[in-house]
């Protein structure tokens, strides 16, 4: 089916629903993203050393609770995928927020490290669902500016990720952060809600005929171009992702010296400004005719320079490096500035009817790396030891940033060379069966 062919189908099916209801729900739906991305950001990154004094647990166990969430959110984008495309993305969308409110409602009542981490995995299976979904719907109600509202959509979410940042550090301190999160599950709670009342009225797509296969998900992994984004966006994603989740913050206090209101600042910027950058980049591509290589070449080389920037300022130690060390956060984000390119190089490199099929791949790719990046991260920081300060924190030494940053380092150099090898569409479908 050409992409022509499933427009004018979307199209047709948007006339037999009721157009106001199917925008409220889009609008929950968008709302449920916004607190996904407050739950991805948040555990651990911003309540690290909270965390850590108040668990009484090593760096990696504290890391746990970030890539619990990572491992899971990213394995379940690759089946979510699958039921978007089968089911469709109302369905998906409504059976996954009953389990991220569950897991966000249980996280912040419980006192068992154990426990805490089921809480995680629940949310995380819950938010997987969340993008995709959204994705669908994108497609299906507003086809012929699908890199645009997707722009907007994820510049909604990523402002949700800045309030996961600085605003919730500062609110854990006035209310703690256990009240706070529980603010967080009630507003998931308010987009779950809204959706259940309009689940009689809204459009729900014909559920595609057949038994639910892993072939489309298989075929997937042998197209070319999902490999290139696969080893180069997704990778150089978790780079990212993994800075901002697990460690950042507490590097820029610890190593740059940085005061907590301006390292949990450094966080905002780093979703705040891909937030804007999505926004450009949805338009820039369709303003330079669809061409989507020269920005995916673009973006995939932002942590290249981020990590030497970080490598020089740990080794040379200059003048004012604590600032130094936060524009080098700051350009790594960078890289998921220009999110709709990568949505759209997959609906224009695979099969129209599995486009969240390669949307969840690199999905998957993206959250796998981090959880990697997050579990090597906090291996690293035990294997060097830290001292304990008086207040109960864990400080650890340079030497362990200077191990993490060289391993970053040479995997944003491969990374690069790889996304040099991204086709151009011009904005078609140019699949050819591999």
């Amino acid at each position: 089916m050409s992409n022509q062919g499933e427009n004018q189908i979307s199209e047709k099916s948007i006339k037999h629903e009721n157009r106001a209801i199917a925008l409220v729900v889009f609008s929950m739906c968008i709302l449920l993203y916004f607190i996904i991305n407050i739950q991805r950001v948040s555990i651990p990154g911003q309540l690290f050393d909270t965390l850590q004094k108040e668990l009484a647990v090593s760096a990696s166990a504290v890391s746990a609770l970030g890539t619990a969430f990572m491992y899971v959110f990213a394995t379940a984008q690759l089946f979510a995928g699958l039921f978007v495309d089968k089911y469709g993305g109302v369905r998906t969308i409504t059976a996954g927020s009953i389990l991220l409110c569950i897991g966000a409602f249980i996280f912040p009542m419980e006192r068992s490290f154990g426990m805490m981490v089921c809480a995680r995995v629940l949310v995380g299976l819950g938010c997987s669902t969340v993008f995709l979904s959204l994705v669908k719907e994108c497609d299906r109600l507003f086809p012929k500016a699908f890199t645009m509202v997707l722009g907007f959509v994820i510049l909604i979410g990523l402002s949700g990720a800045a309030i996961g940042t600085a605003p919730l550090a500062i609110g854990s301190k006035l209310w703690g952060w256990r009240a706070c999160m529980m603010l967080v599950a009630a507003v998931g709670a308010v987009g779950l809600l809204g959706i259940l009342i309009c689940w009689p009225f809204s459009f729900k797509p014909q559920i595609l005929p057949g038994n639910l296969s892993l072939r489309p998900l298989l075929e997937a992994f042998k197209i070319r171009e999902n490999i290139i984004q696969f080893l180069a966006y997704t990778v150089n994603y978790g780079l990212y992702f993994c800075i901002l989740t697990i460690f950042g913050k507490k590097f820029l206090v610890d190593i740059g010296g940085l005061s907590e209101t301006l390292a949990s600042s450094t966080g905002a910027i780093m979703m705040l400004l891909p937030a804007i950058s999505n926004q450009f980049s949805g338009c820039l591509t369709a303003w330079c005719g669809n061409r989507r290589r020269p920005f995916f070449i673009l973006m995939n080389i932002f942590p290249l320079i981020s990590t030497i920037m970080v490598m020089a300022c740990l080794l040379f130690n200059p003048p004012g490096k604590g600032h130094l060390l936060m524009a080098s956060l700051i350009t790594v984000s960078l890289v998921a500035g220009f999110s709709p390119i990568a949505s759209a190089l997959a609906r224009e490199t695979n099969p129209p009817e599995y486009t969240c099929t390669a949307v969840g791949i690199i999905n998957f790719g993206a959250y796998i790396m981090t959880a990697i990046f997050g579990t090597l991260s906090g291996i690293i920081l035990d294997a060097f030891g830290g001292t304990k300060t008086p207040d109960g924190f864990v400080l650890y030494p340079i030497t362990a940033y200077i191990t993490i940053f060289a391993i970053f380092l040479a995997i944003s150099i491969f990374t690069f060379s790889v996304s040099l090898k991204m086709p151009e569409t011009h904005g078609k479908n140019i699949y050819h069966k591999p």
